[in-house]
């Protein structure tokens, strides 16, 4: 039982991987449900009810927004982060909503995503059920799912259970532990990267998992660049004003001086830059949540900036053992952010501060 690489380095959108994203995967999995089970046909209605964490951030956090997305059959890693609110928009106006892409159905954002604030669900505090309905009401189909960090989302089936259902693929070297970890570096000689590297064989060629972490590379410095490159205020109540554009002119008009710890404002930049673009929503990389998505990104920058013999091979190997970590707490942890305390309009300025 293992996870892979690309469980703990998905492409996304912001600001929560556990509000935002998850959500938005658990609403695709009961519309393509609700497709492939031929449902779709008798549904005439939705509601989605929100509890716990997820009533309590509810629009701050992109719960609704990502509710909504998902229905209409959009995922985190391909919906497009600038046409994601028009599209939410166009559903409020109209009243309408083509569930799993294919079926229209009447839908009122307001009305039937239901946020309770101050009620949860006992297995998580990111729970969700939805309901659909046929034309007298009649519930066609309920289903219960809980967002339980990273983008990860289980449903019912899982409540009392491991929250985390792994691969079942054999692999060459399984660990749970760091000490299960260390213990095959030990006896092997190989390096944390290549227990990973060797796993990923299992499911994959060498080949298609180098050319997905520099995928998922690519990804991370496109949201750097636009991060350090868009001014403006962040969404939310607080009006929150981007710095990493402005942080990159002061840094480029300085020049490089040589100073080590000079290259440091640099690092801090990149994780602003890609924070930023967290909380207002756009493409990122969940690594291993959207709250701490900024600090990958912001060590592989140094690394690719400022350290000679930067390549390639060497941003897969630090890929490789970063995911290696990321594993140990999410199995051993929990890596689901923001709970109660980040409510209501103030959310994107709650995932600057580093909720998951």
């Amino acid at each position: 039982m293992s996870l892979s690489v690309f469980d703990l380095f998905t492409v996304g959108i912001g600001p929560s991987s556990s509000h935002t994203v998850g959500p938005m995967r658990a609403a695709g999995t009961f519309a393509r449900a609700l497709r492939d089970e031929r449902l779709l046909p008798r549904v005439a209605s939705v509601r989605v009810e929100l509890f716990g964490s997820l009533g309590a951030t509810g629009h701050g956090h992109g719960s609704v927004k990502a509710v909504v997305l998902g229905l209409a059959g959009h995922a985190p890693d391909t919906v497009d982060p600038v046409a994601a609110q028009p599209m939410v928009d166009d559903v409020a106006a109209t009243g309408k909503l083509e569930l799993a892409g294919r079926h229209v159905i009447g839908f009122s954002v307001d009305d039937d995503v239901v946020l309770h604030r101050n009620r949860r669900l006992d297995f998580h505090s990111n729970g969700m059920e939805f309901h659909a309905f046929d034309r007298e009401g009649t519930p066609v189909a309920v289903r219960t799912y809980y967002s339980v960090g990273g983008g990860f989302v289980v449903d019912e089936d899982a409540a009392g259970e491991k929250a985390v259902v792994e691969d079942a693929t054999p692999v060459e070297y399984p660990f749970s532990t760091g000490d299960e970890l260390l213990s095959h570096t030990d006896r092997t000689g190989l390096s944390i990267s290549s227990i990973m590297l060797a796993n990923e064989r299992a499911r994959r060629t060498e080949r298609e998992t180098r050319d997905g972490l520099l995928e998922i590379w690519s990804v991370m410095r496109e949201c750097v660049e636009r991060g350090s490159t868009t001014r403006g205020v962040l969404p939310g109540g607080l009006r929150v004003r981007r710095r990493a554009a402005a942080s990159r002119e002061d840094l480029e008009a300085a020049g490089e001086s040589g100073d080590r710890l000079g290259a440091m404002e640099w690092v801090t930049m990149f994780a602003l830059a890609v924070n930023e673009e967290n909380a207002a929503g756009g493409r990122i990389v969940t690594a291993p949540t959207n709250g701490a998505a900024g600090i990958i990104p912001a060590v592989l920058h140094y690394y690719d900036r400022f350290v000679p013999g930067a390549d390639e091979d060497g941003i897969v190997r630090f890929l490789l053992a970063a995911s290696a970590v990321g594993m140990l707490f999410k199995r051993n942890a929990s890596i689901s952010g923001a709970e109660v305390g980040c409510q209501g309009e103030v959310g994107s300025a709650c995932s600057m501060a580093g909720a998951g």
